[in-house]
C-alpha cells in the first residue's frame, strides 16, 4: 500500500510540475500578426495592465482546473481506507439499509469537502486580488453550506438508486440507472429556474423599461412567447458581466446579470441579449439535454465495466468487500471525475458548436455588428478574459468561441 501512494503521490507530482511549466511560463496568449493593431487586438481596447491580470488570472484557474479533478481522483483513493472505516461506523449506528447510506454519503461528502476547501478559498482569495470577486466571506460561507446541502440531497437520492438497481441486475444496472437519470435531469432543468437559481441570488423583473420593451420586442420577432425579462443581483458576487438563458418548458427565463445592466450600452445589450434568444429559438437547451443523454449512454456503460474491474481487482487491498459495499461507492465516484474530466472536449466542442450557432442568430435578427464587437471588448476588459487561449486550455475549459474568433465573426456585420 505505501508503494502504491509514494507512486501515485510521484505520478502527480510529475503532472502537476509539468503543467506548472506550461501554464505558468510559456506563451500562451499571443495573437496571429494579421489580427494586431485590428478590433480583436486587446491592445486597442485594454490597457497592459489589464491585459497582464487577464492572462495571469487565466494561467492561475486553468492551473486549478487541471490540478482539480486528479487531485480528487488521487484523494478518493487515498481515502478508501477512510471509506472502509465509516462503513463499519455507520452499519453499528444503524440497522436500517438506507440510513447506512445516507449517514456514509454525509460522511465522506463532509470529508472531500473539508479537503478542497483551501482549494475553493484559493480560487475566492485569487478573484477578490484581482478585483472579479465583490463577494463577503459570509456570502462565500453561504454559498459553500447551500452547495453541499444541494449536492448531498442529490448524491443521497443518486447512490440509492445505484445500490437498488445493482440488487436488482448487478451486470445490467447501468441501462436502469440511465433510464431513470433522464427524468431526473430533465425535472431538475425544469426547475432548476424557480426553486435552485433562487436559493442563491434574487431575481425580479428587469427595471429599465425601455429597455425591457426593446427586448420584449426582439423576442415577439423571434416568435419567443415571453412576457417578461429578469435580472439577477450578481453585483453582490462579482463585477464580472454575463447573461443566460435556462430552464425549458414554461419555466425557461431570460436573464440578465445586473453588471451589465451597468456596464454595457443599451445596443450591446440587445445583441447580447439576441444571442440568449437564439439559444431558445434554435432549442439548443434541448440538443445539449439530448448529447447529454447520448454522452452519458456510453459513459454509464464504461463506468460498470470500470467499476466491476476496480472491485474485483483493487477492492480487496482497501478491505471493500464487494460491488455492494458502501465503501465501494466512493470508487464510482473516482470513476464518474475521471470520466468527466476526459469527456470535456467532447462537451465542450458540442457548446462551442452552439454557442457560434447563438451568435449566428443575433446578427441575423440585430445585424449590429458594431454593437456586438463593442460588448465583447467590454466583456474582455470587465471579466479579464484574454481574448484568446491556447489549444488545450480551450478543448478542456472552452464552452464558447474565444472572444477574438467571435469578433473577427462580428466583424462581417460591422457597418
Amino acid at each position: 500500500m505505501k508503494r502504491l501512494y509514494v507512486g501515485l503521490i510521484a505520478i502527480f507530482a510529475v503532472y502537476v510540475l509539468t503543467f506548472v511549466v506550461y501554464l505558468l511560463k510559456g506563451d500562451l496568449f499571443h495573437i496571429p500578426l494579421e489580427m494586431v493593431g485590428t478590433q480583436a487586438d486587446p491592445h486597442t481596447f485594454m490597457t497592459n495592465e489589464e491585459i497582464a491580470k487577464a492572462e495571469s488570472l487565466s494561467r492561475i484557474r486553468s492551473l486549478a482546473y487541471f490540478v482539480s479533478s486528479p487531485l480528487q481522483i488521487g484523494l478518493t483513493l487515498v481515502l478508501l481506507g477512510a471509506a472502509v472505516r465509516f462503513r463499519n461506523g455507520v452499519e453499528k449506528l444503524f440497522r436500517a439499509s438506507f440510513l447506512q447510506m445516507a449517514a456514509f454519503v454525509l460522511l465522506f461528502s463532509l470529508l472531500m469537502d473539508v479537503l478542497f476547501l483551501p482549494v475553493d478559498l484559493f480560487l475566492y482569495r485569487m478573484d477578490r486580488a484581482y478585483g472579479i470577486s465583490t463577494e463577503t466571506l459570509a456570502i462565500f460561507w453561504s454559498d459553500q453550506g447551500k452547495d453541499f446541502v444541494v449536492n448531498l440531497l442529490g448524491t443521497i437520492v443518486m447512490a440509492g438508486l445505484f445500490r437498488w438497481l445493482l440488487r436488482r441486475s448487478p451486470r445490467r444496472w447501468w441501462i436502469g440507472f440511465w433510464f431513470i437519470s433522464i427524468p431526473i435531469i430533465l425535472f431538475i432543468t425544469f426547475i432548476q429556474p424557480v426553486v435552485l437559481d433562487p436559493l442563491y441570488n434574487d431575481f425580479q423583473p428587469l427595471q429599465n423599461q425601455a429597455l425591457k420593451q426593446q427586448i420584449l420586442q426582439l423576442a415577439a420577432q423571434s416568435h419567443i412567447p415571453a412576457d417578461q425579462v429578469y435580472q439577477v443581483n450578481m453585483s453582490e458576487r462579482t463585477s464580472a458581466i454575463n447573461a443566460y438563458v435556462n430552464g425549458i418548458g414554461g419555466n425557461a427565463r431570460i436573464v440578465l446579470w445586473d453588471t451589465m445592466l451597468q456596464k454595457l450600452q443599451p445596443d450591446e445589450i440587445l445583441t447580447v441579449m439576441a444571442h440568449e434568444m437564439g439559444h431558445y429559438v434554435e432549442r439548443h437547451i434541448y440538443l445539449g439535454l439530448l448529447y447529454g443523454i447520448a454522452l452519458s449512454f456510453v459513459g454509464f456503460w464504461l463506468a460498470s465495466l470500470a467499476y466491476r474491474f476496480f472491485i474485483r481487482r483493487w477492492g480487496s487491498i482497501w478491505g471493500i468487500k464487494g460491488e455492494q459495499d458502501l465503501a465501494a461507492l466512493p470508487v464510482l465516484l473516482l470513476i464518474v471525475t475521471l470520466m468527466s474530466f476526459v469527456s470535456a472536449p467532447a462537451q465542450n466542442a458540442f457548446s462551442r458548436e452552439i454557442e457560434h450557432r447563438a451568435d449566428v442568430y443575433a446578427m441575423r435578427m440585430t445585424g449590429d455588428g458594431s454593437a456586438a464587437i463593442r460588448a465583447f471588448q467590454q466583456i474582455a476588459k470587465v471579466n479579464l478574459s484574454p481574448v484568446t487561449q491556447p489549444k488545450l486550455v480551450q478543448w478542456f475549459r472552452g464552452s464558447h468561441p474565444t472572444i477574438m474568433e467571435r469578433i473577427r465573426y462580428f466583424e462581417q456585420f460591422d457597418h
